[in-house]
Formats: structure tokens, sequence, C-alpha cells
């Protein structure tokens, strides 16, 4: 069952594999269904009022807020996938998986959200504290990417972990948001 908060989604998603399945079946269609995990990157959403939590950790960063206030204890967990092994992953899929069943595209890199904070201030070489709210509601407590079957089928390894595609991210806000705020 899907996390309560997300049960209509994840159920509107487990109607469209259903129906991937369903043409497979009646048309012999080759379908491919991707299940991507919290992918990131250059040209991400950084508004502040719909960003997931990397392109919002990074612009409050850089904001004038300070300290940082972050709900929760900060040890909930995520995987994160980068743009670019997302986009590679999903061609992947759809070249060498020839059946209907569902993959997960993501990592098995577990990331603490607190660690992540850590991480993009040192890429950033900001200097803020951070204060973790722990009367405030934390969300899932953990999102982590089973991705057995993504490797037996596909064979698929990440090229960028969390670092290094948080360096191409922050240097891509750098670059195209600072000089406008």
């Amino acid at each position: 069952m899907p996390e309560p908060t997300n049960i209509g989604y994840g159920w509107s998603k487990r109607t469209e594999e259903l129906l991937g399945d369903w043409y497979n079946k009646e048309y012999g269609m080759n379908i491919s269904i991707v299940r991507p995990y919290n992918a990131y990157g250059p040209r991400d959403n950084f508004n502040p009022e719909s960003s997931h939590v990397i392109p919002a950790l990074i612009r409050r960063v850089f904001s004038g807020e300070n300290p940082l206030k972050v709900w929760g204890s900060g040890n909930q967990t995520r995987s994160f996938l980068f743009v670019k092994d997302f986009a590679r992953g999903v061609l992947e899929v759809c070249e060498k998986n020839t059946q209907p069943n569902a993959i997960n595209l993501g990592t098995d890199e577990e990331t603490k959200i607190k660690d992540l904070i850590y991480l993009i201030l040192k890429i950033s070489k900001v200097d803020k504290k951070i204060i973790f709210d722990t009367t405030k509601a934390e969300g899932q407590p953990r999102r982590n990417c089973d991705t057995t079957l993504l490797k037996k089928v596909v064979g698929f390894k990440t090229e960028y972990d969390i670092e290094k595609g948080l360096e191409e991210t922050i240097e891509f806000y750098k670059k195209n948001y600072l000089k406008n705020e």
C-alpha cells in the first residue's frame, strides 16, 4: 500500500501500469514502465512554492535565511537520482526491458536529509546555522529505491553520486538564479 498521504497518487500510477500491461497483452505492444525516484539536477524547479527537497534547500541556502529551519529531525532518508542518470536510465529501460513489468529507476544510495543539507552547505561554501524543528512533521521516515530489477534486467549503474550531482545543480543555480536575486 502507498504511504497514506500518497494513496491517490499511488493508485493512479498503479492504474497506468495495469493499462500498460493490458496493452501489451491485447495488442502486443512493447511497454516499458519506469518508476522514477526523486530526480534532481540543473534546470530543476527552484520555485519556493512548488519545488522538491533538493532545489528548495539549495534556494534556501543562498537566501538570507539564517538560521535555516528544517522540519523534523533530519533523520528521514531519501534516494536521489541525478537527472543525467535518470535520462540515461529511461532510455536503457526502454531498450532492454522486454516485459511490461514496472522497473524502479533510482539508486541504492540512501541520504539523510540532515546530511543532504550539510553537503549542500559544504559545496556552496555557505556558513549557516541549521535548526531541526522536531515539533514539525517529518513526512515519510524512509523512501528508498529497490533497484534489484533495474540491475537484473537492465544492468543499470549510476554515474553520479549525490555529491557530484549536487555540484552541477548548485553551479547551475548560481549561474542562473543568483544574478537575478
